[in-house]
């Protein structure tokens, strides 16, 4: 009994000398905490951008339309961008720059002041149903309650035809898969790529590899390589698990998907590779790569749309290479999405992926200067 007290004092006294180990073992559930308050913690857990356009243009009340759109402005969670017509706000809802577009038609204070009665058209993009039900609610809610405020007499609502930008809906498995193949470019690449050069300080390897022909920069780009072999056999397997055991109806482009996939785990890889040079111990090195994936699987859109995010976190989410990767994983299996639609992503995630690794090298030589 002794002598397991003594090992268990030993290791506690050894996590209190280590303060990087310390730092990230209470900035753990701390960041989690915070996040999850962020998230669910608001009264309006939700916010979209949806386009208008409105075609009302000759009316004589113009402070109807206005009115909407100051409305819409004003609910909390719908963010409204002005369209000059439909097919520039459908280009936009294409890019899932915004979610649904709403028309409001000729005619339509008319109809309202003369009639009782308008229409309104919604267009959504039902590939996330939660969004779409989310979006189409708070739009009719907004709607009813508008109708009611400018006729105190109220009979009959605001009729809303609703419009799908693609012919069918998409299940929940379908958005849930692209999501899922996002998850080893957090875990298996950053990870990983963590423990590769950490652990061989521990062990000296570098100072053998120092003296022998071998160069120190060798080592690195070999530990890139296994990184994302690695990285890959994961991928392989959750894409074959989730193709048997979910059978999705999705767009398996392979020749599309590889570039999106090596980028996003190169991005890993780099990430991984500086919190390992900058990591003083294994352990330290180890919770801090995985605190950080954890925490950054909520803002990457892996399992829940950026829209369930405070606006200040969403803009933290377009700095993560990652989140670029989710989203062009989703377009191409879901939104069929041709090389063409997947320039401005590869772009991003090829540049970051440049600068990261780059800083990634520096770090590194640093390193092996000091060894």
């Amino acid at each position: 009994m002794n002598s397991v007290i003594g090992i268990a004092v030993k290791d506690i006294k050894q996590f209190f000398r280590e303060k990087g180990t310390i730092f990230w073992t209470i900035a753990f559930p701390v960041m989690i905490l915070l996040l999850f308050t962020a998230i669910f913690g608001r009264e309006i857990p939700f916010n979209a951008n949806v386009g208008i356009v409105n075609e009302d243009t000759m009316t004589p009340i113009p402070s109807i339309p206005e009115g909407i759109i100051s409305g819409l402005n004003s609910t909390g969670f719908l963010s409204v961008r002005n369209f000059t017509d439909r097919i520039e706000a459908e280009k936009e809802l294409n890019a899932t720059n915004i979610r649904a577009v709403i028309i409001i038609p000729q005619n339509f204070t008319q109809d309202l002041m003369l009639n009782g009665h308008a229409n309104i058209t919604l267009i959504l993009d039902k590939t996330n149903l939660d969004v779409a039900r989310l979006v189409s609610d708070g739009v009719a809610t907004f709607f009813t309650e508008y109708y009611k405020g400018i006729n105190p007499n109220y009979t009959e609502p605001i009729v809303i035809n609703e419009e799908a930008i693609f012919g069918k809906e998409i299940g929940y498995k379908e958005n849930i898969v692209p999501g899922m193949l996002t998850y080893p470019l957090l875990f298996s690449s950053m990870v990983v790529s963590t423990g590769a050069i950490v652990y061989e300080r521990e062990r000296g390897t570098l100072k053998k590899i120092r003296a022998s022909p071998i160069r120190p920069i060798n080592m690195l780009f070999g530990k890139t390589l296994a990184a994302l072999f690695q990285t890959a056999i994961s991928i392989l397997v959750m894409a074959a698990l989730a193709a048997f055991l979910l059978g999705p109806k999705l767009n398996w482009n392979i020749p599309l998907l590889i570039p999106i996939l090596f980028l996003g785990s190169m991005n890993g890889i780099a990430l991984g590779l500086i919190i390992s040079c900058i990591g003083r111990s294994p352990q330290e090195a180890s919770n801090a790569a995985t605190t950080i994936a954890i925490v950054l699987q909520f803002f990457v859109g892996m399992y829940f749309p950026l829209e369930y995010l405070p606006t200040y976190l969403q803009q933290i989410g377009q700095f993560i290479p990652m989140t670029y990767a989710a989203q062009a994983l989703r377009n191409i299996m879901i939104r069929n999405a041709v090389l063409a639609d997947l320039t401005f992503t590869i772009t991003t995630l090829s540049l970051s992926a440049i600068v990261l690794y780059a800083v990634g090298i520096l770090l590194y030589k640093r390193w092996v200067e000091k060894e």
